[in-house]
């Protein structure tokens, strides 16, 4: 398998993913996979189902320097791998200007909370909680998103959300015609 970045509209980006019930080898080497594609694209966070694996899986680094929202926060860089991760817990609210590696070319600003607790697993297997802000809170509220079939887009209101839709789709017509 390839492990290519899904692009919406593929249909496991609506699908919330499998719980684990797996920490071996092969929960190990998706992990490694995960970062290896996060960082070949960039990206800060990386959903399982954004490289078509079907389970509750998200890796993250905020140590990787892309958006404005990172430059703003002075927090140390996290990384890490989350398993089954759920957000149980959200305090206050923030507009969170985001890209994401499943909308290429498309940033949009969406209310997200600004704290957050998630419980999840650890590679593993053992329980964790975490208590994030700031720029983590917003990278685990988008890719445990991701997780349940929840595109940010879904953030926008109807008008909005539908326009922003358009002229993505027209642009990867146009991106998919230049790559035949």
């Amino acid at each position: 398998m390839t492990y290519e970045i899904r692009t919406w509209p593929d249909k496991i980006l609506k699908q919330k993913m499998k719980e684990v019930d797996f920490f071996d080898e092969k929960l190990k080497e998706y992990i490694d996979i995960m970062f290896k594609r996060m960082y070949e694209e960039e990206g800060v966070g990386l959903a399982a189902n954004q490289i078509g694996i079907p389970y509750q899986i998200l890796v993250l680094d905020t140590g990787v320097k892309k958006y404005e929202a990172q430059e703003e926060m002075e927090e140390e860089p996290i990384k890490m791998a989350l398993i089954n991760p759920k957000i149980v817990k959200k305090e206050g609210q923030i507009e969170s200007t985001e890209g994401c590696l499943s909308f290429p070319g498309v940033q949009i600003t969406i209310p997200r909370a600004e704290k957050v607790v998630v419980e999840a697993k650890d590679t593993e297997g053992k329980d964790i909680t975490l208590d994030a802000e700031g720029f983590l809170a917003i990278v685990l509220q988008h890719e445990i998103d991701h997780l349940n079939g929840i595109p940010f887009i879904n953030y926008l209101p109807p008008v909005k959300k539908r326009m922003v839709l358009e002229k993505y789709m027209k642009s990867r017509k146009k991106e998919l015609a230049k790559a035949k």
